[in-house]
């Protein structure tokens, strides 16, 4: 018993050739003597038992492409949700920006044009920026320039659309400020492009941690518009003078918008410019 399964399972594991032979044979005299109708029926399932790993295949391979397809449009509809989340948080954040804006509006009776910056200065310093607002937005040279932290610079030239900024720490500009708590005036001005310090009398009793402000003398500045805070105090050359190292309020290399204040010279700076 024992040898005549031993010899049907070789049979259909180590001899596939002949099992091949034996099957083909008895389905060939069935189909023999089968009716039209069987012969027909038995055909019809071998070939379907046949081409069953073709069709497989063929499905699977039409699935995989289907599924990288949907795969590619994902990622376009992601990466376009991305852009629009993005633009979307922009415009939250300018609106924010511009929200802030109205308190500058009722503090100085003038007129403000909104202005994004769209250059730098190439040097080693940043000195000045470009705007995309000018004449014929109403800016014009002398206009002074400031964010919403606090003071910029003001406009050194200006064309038909664009228009040059001069930065607070362009060591070209001087300019008057006055400590918000003793009210005492000083001068400020930028050191090698890096640095702003501020000369006052020694007696101001001004201490690190006061604001300054701009002090309205000049002519081109209005009174009011935030500079920066003292961070330190130190004897001067002269001994009724001291020095103070400035922290401004404005980080000017991450300037994205500005407002420019639609404020001309007062006369007596115009004569003095035309000079």
């Amino acid at each position: 018993m024992l040898r005549a399964i031993r010899f049907i399972v070789d049979l259909f594991t180590q001899r596939h050739g002949i099992v091949a032979f034996v099957f083909f044979l008895v389905l060939g005299l069935l189909m023999r003597q089968s009716p039209e109708p069987v012969r027909e029926s038995i055909v019809t399932t071998a070939l379907s038992t046949i081409y069953y790993p073709a069709q497989r295949i063929v499905s699977a391979v039409g699935h995989y492409q289907s599924i990288v397809e949907e795969n590619e449009h994902l990622k376009e509809e992601n990466a376009r949700l991305r852009q629009e989340t993005y633009h979307a948080r922009e415009g939250l954040q300018e609106l924010a920006r511009l929200h802030t804006l109205v308190r500058f509006d009722d503090k100085w009776d003038y007129p403000i044009v909104t202005a994004r910056v769209v250059g730098h200065n190439p040097g080693r310093f940043l000195t000045t920026m470009i705007i995309n607002r000018g004449t014929e937005h109403g800016v014009k040279e002398n206009m002074p320039v400031f964010s919403m932290n606090g003071l910029v610079g003001k406009v050194s030239k200006a064309t038909f659309n664009h228009s040059r900024v001069q930065l607070l720490v362009d060591p070209n500009i001087k300019l008057s400020v006055m400590d918000r708590r003793t009210r005492v005036v000083g001068f400020l001005e930028s050191m090698e492009g890096r640095r702003l310090t501020a000369l006052v009398p020694a007696h101001a009793g001004i201490h690190v941690g006061d604001t300054l402000v701009t002090s309205g003398l000049g002519g081109i500045f209005p009174k009011g518009i935030p500079v920066g805070t003292v961070k330190e105090v130190r004897m001067a050359d002269l001994d009724v003078m001291r020095q103070m190292d400035v922290e401004p309020f404005q980080e000017f290399s991450i300037l994205e918008e500005v407002f420019v204040m639609e404020k001309e010279p007062d006369w007596i700076v115009k004569e003095l410019l035309d000079e």
